[in-house]
């Protein structure tokens, strides 16, 4: 609340505009109908992005779902990929294989008359010196087309001969570099860690640090959800309550006013609720045991705070006691009282911020489960408690999680 009166053209227009004419305590009234409207809107305005959250997770769980449907298998691309290449292989063998006669097809009566010579020659050559053993090399092959120089021989020492009896029967023998088809291998499974959404309860106990403060432990309770983006990287997510409290110690003073009372400590007391938003990281792991940091934001809210004021006071009783004829005796006694004071007048506001998170934890994976145990320590950003304390949180989480559907392992490949 603000005691300043309202100053301003602006706002002394606005009063006027009421029915009621202005009070002394109307700048009161008015501060609390903005703080009211001020809070209603950071209520609607945290509801709105918690259902935000809800609707973007969902979206990428039933995104990651349906790519997943999706995705064809690998071995059957690569399959399709090596009778592709036998089609291809014996397409070229076959246009090859027809292509041979149309070149060796006669075009005119020459060509023919040339191709007759050469078969009489070759069969005379085979019966005077055996044929050896059929081994071309890439130098001994036979040029094709002919050179130009060998065919103006050929036509220059060129002498008609007897055709033979049946010319297109004769053999033809064409020099090539055989095909051998590459074994296949075997179909194996390329091993890859299984990747599930991960889901469980956590619990935290945690102590809140501040100046002149007495630790006090503190318990909470909640859902997680561990979302993998990779091999190594997970998204940790969920919501938590816990009840918390903050003790704070008045610092001790030299003097102190006799009767009067002296406070001694304030301890607070509200709810909160998180929303925790943060990226593991996997460290390395051992057989069973896994090592992995995390770290970012947790946006929280609390609500029903209450501050017990407690007071010491200290009060000095003189007794004076006069003895008949003797002296007067005085003794004195020091009371001590204590007593505490309650104040609710914040019970009712909601106050919102983000601190920062970070932990270091160890986790052990027992068949389907993991349970995991981390150390953090979160940090304010700003004040996330209605009287605006500033603190900082030291905490052990527990959290038990299991696979949410069917994990996503490595797919099959075929290796040619």
């Amino acid at each position: 609340m603000s005691d300043q009166e309202p100053v301003g053209k602006r706002m002394l227009g606005r009063l006027r505009d009421h029915t009621e004419p202005y009070q002394p305590d109307a700048w009161e009234h008015f501060e609390l109908f903005r703080a009211g409207k001020s809070r209603k809107r950071r209520i609607v305005f945290y509801w709105l992005a918690a259902a935000a959250l809800l609707v973007i997770f969902g979206t990428a769980l039933l995104t990651s779902r349906i790519m997943d449907r999706r995705t064809p298998a690998k071995h059957s691309l690569a399959q399709k990929q090596t009778n592709g290449g036998h089609r291809s292989r014996t397409k070229t063998a076959l246009s090859g294989s027809s292509a041979a006669p149309l070149r060796s097809g006669p075009a005119t009566t020459r060509r023919q008359a040339i191709k007759s010579r050469k078969i009489h020659s070759k069969r005379k050559n085979r019966a005077i010196n055996p044929p050896a053993p059929l081994v071309a090399t890439r130098d001994q092959l036979p040029e094709y087309p002919p050179s130009p120089t060998g065919y103006e021989r050929r036509h220059d020492n060129f002498t008609p001969d007897l055709l033979p009896l049946r010319p297109f029967n004769s053999p033809v023998v064409r020099f090539g570099k055989p095909h051998i088809p590459a074994p296949q291998r075997q179909m194996h499974v390329t091993p890859q860690p299984a990747r599930a959404i991960r889901w469980g309860v956590a619990f935290s106990r945690q102590s809140n640090r501040a100046a002149h403060t007495n630790p006090e432990l503190n318990y909470g309770l909640g859902g997680a959800m561990l979302v993998p983006l990779s091999d190594k990287i997970a998204l940790v997510t969920g919501i938590a309550a816990s009840k918390q409290s903050l003790n704070v110690e008045e610092p001790a003073r030299l003097t102190a006013a006799e009767g009067l009372a002296q406070l001694q400590y304030v301890r607070y007391q509200w709810v909160n609720l998180e929303v925790p938003l943060q990226i593991q990281y996997k460290l390395g792991a051992f057989k069973n045991i896994g090592f992995a940091a995390a770290g970012g934001i947790t946006p929280q809210t609390s609500v029903g705070q209450a501050a017990d004021y407690h007071y010491k006071t200290r009060r000095t009783i003189a007794t004076f006691t006069e003895t008949a004829g003797g002296p007067v005796l005085v003794s004195t006694q020091t009371i001590e009282e204590l007593s505490s004071v309650t104040k609710n007048d914040k019970k009712s506001t909601w106050a919102f911020g983000s601190p920062l998170y970070f932990g270091l934890g160890i986790s052990y994976q027992w068949q389907k489960t993991a349970v995991e145990i981390e150390p953090y320590v979160k940090y304010p950003l700003g004040a996330s408690t209605a009287e605006r304390l500033q603190l900082t949180t030291v905490g052990i989480q527990l959290r038990l999680t299991g696979p949410l559907g069917k994990a996503t392992r490595g797919t099959e490949n075929f290796v040619k």
